[in-house]
């Protein structure tokens, strides 16, 4: 304390304003630190958003483009394949899928731009001041110097070898970008199925409609009957009830599939990617679609569902990419060999001497090692590992959905075109045998 009294002479006589005007600066600040104001006051209330959460405009569908198929739809009608073109072009599902892989290869271009050398230019003015007091009453070299800097320089860094650790990581790149193709396909694939099952779901509410107007009008006649009988002292209130019950039944029943038609076309509006409205016109199918024959044997299916399952594949693709990740991360723990590079040139000036150029460059090889990195390098070969037996078992369950779709849908199939054939145990050696030859295990 006598040293800082020393120094500072009135420290002890400021120190209480000095603490009273940090406290005053300070408190306002105390009450910023409050989380309950930016949510919800208790875990049972609803959250009320304020305005800066909500978009300025309220959101809405743009209207159709002059030529688009969206007009298009609007203008119908449509049948089965304008519905399925108008759904590829539209539908955000695909795009979404699409520009993710997109996103996927910039993210490979990214990752191989590690094989390119890395060039950095500067440019720097500085104006630096330099004070020197009297020391012991010496007052040589007392004063006030400036100097100014000013100047271009470049830096390069090439990396030259870690051990495979930029090909691994450029390799599982490309496998994520294989997968975000394959999950793109998928899903085309889906557009398409969800499509055309909207599409059948719609001519079955249709029918259904037909079917619940003639009930409808056999239900009405009956009622007009028992009527007419019971005035004319044939019949009695009894029958009569139960014909008008019989009625509003059947006018319920109207009402329910009308309702189904109108969700089955919300449901193609979706699928087709357009807003649903009353012009959407849909071409009814007149015939119901002809079942083709199936004369392959469930291994042959399965066989070729392995090889061509988009899911599966991608499944796969992530996995190898799940490989790469472990193998960069073990290539991580060792040196890093690197050719560096350097110049300078400036201009200096300092007090009243004339500046001068200045220039420096430097060429050179540098070898970095990080020793220790608080067990970082570690842990990460440990959540590459674990993510890597992720994708196995993720591989493994697609493997398992694979199978059995297919078998459900062939016996499904089978059954509904009438050549019912019991399931047979021959396939599964047949298709074990083929896996093994199409994934090398």
């Amino acid at each position: 304390m006598q040293a800082i009294r020393a120094i500072f002479p009135n420290f002890a006589m400021n120190l209480p304003r000095t603490v009273l005007l940090v406290v005053v600066l300070a408190a306002p600040f105390a009450g910023c630190v409050n989380v309950d104001q930016d949510t919800a006051d208790s875990a049972r209330n609803y959250w009320k958003p304020d305005a800066s959460s909500q978009p300025p405009e309220p959101l809405a569908l743009p209207a159709p483009k002059a030529g688009s198929s969206g007009e298009q739809a609007a203008q119908g009608p449509l049948g089965l394949p304008a519905l399925v073109d108008i759904a590829l072009e539209n539908n955000p599902t695909t795009r979404q899928a699409w520009y993710q892989a997109k996103q996927a290869a910039a993210q490979l271009g990214e990752t191989n731009s590690q094989f390119y050398p890395q060039i950095t230019v500067n440019a720097t003015v500085s104006r630096d001041k330099l004070r020197n007091v009297a020391f012991n009453g010496q007052t040589a070299g007392a004063g006030t110097t400036w100097s100014t800097f000013y100047g271009p320089s470049v830096e390069i860094n090439y990396l030259l070898w870690n051990w495979g650790k930029n090909y691994a990581q450029s390799d599982a790149a490309r496998q994520t970008l294989y997968a975000a193709n394959y999950l793109y396909n998928q899903q085309i694939q889906d557009v398409i199925l969800s499509t055309e099952l909207a599409y059948f779901n719609f001519n079955a509410g249709l029918g259904f409609v037909d079917a619940a107007q003639a009930t409808l009008k056999d239900a009405q006649t009956s009622y007009d009957a028992a009527d007419k009988r019971l005035t004319t002292g044939l019949g009695n209130k009894q029958d009569e009830l139960q014909a008008l019950a019989q009625v509003k039944n059947a006018e319920f029943q109207l009402e329910e599939a009308q309702a189904q038609v109108e969700t089955a076309r919300s449901q193609l509006a979706t699928a087709m990617g357009i807003q649903v409205t009353d012009a959407l016109d849909i071409v009814p199918n007149q015939q119901p679609p002809e079942l083709g024959a199936v004369d392959e044997e469930i291994s042959s299916l399965l066989a070729e569902a392995m090889r061509e399952r988009p899911t599966l594949m991608a499944a796969y693709a992530n996995m190898e990419a799940a490989k790469y990740d472990l193998a960069a991360a073990r290539d991580d723990r060792w040196p890093v060999v690197s050719a560096v590079g350097s110049g300078t040139y400036g201009y200096y000036a300092a007090g009243t001497t004339t500046g001068n150029p200045y220039n420096n460059y430097m060429a050179g090889i540098q070898v970095s090692w990080e020793i220790f990195t608080g067990f970082n390098k570690t842990y990460a070969i440990i959540n590459a590992r674990e993510q890597e037996r992720a994708a196995e078992q993720s591989l493994r369950a697609q493997e398992l959905q694979v199978v059995s779709d297919v078998w459900n849908f062939y016996y499904s199939f089978r059954a509904r075109s009438g050549r019912w054939i019991p399931p047979r145990r021959r396939w599964r050696r047949s298709w074990r045998r083929t896996t093994r030859s199409t994934w090398g295990i």
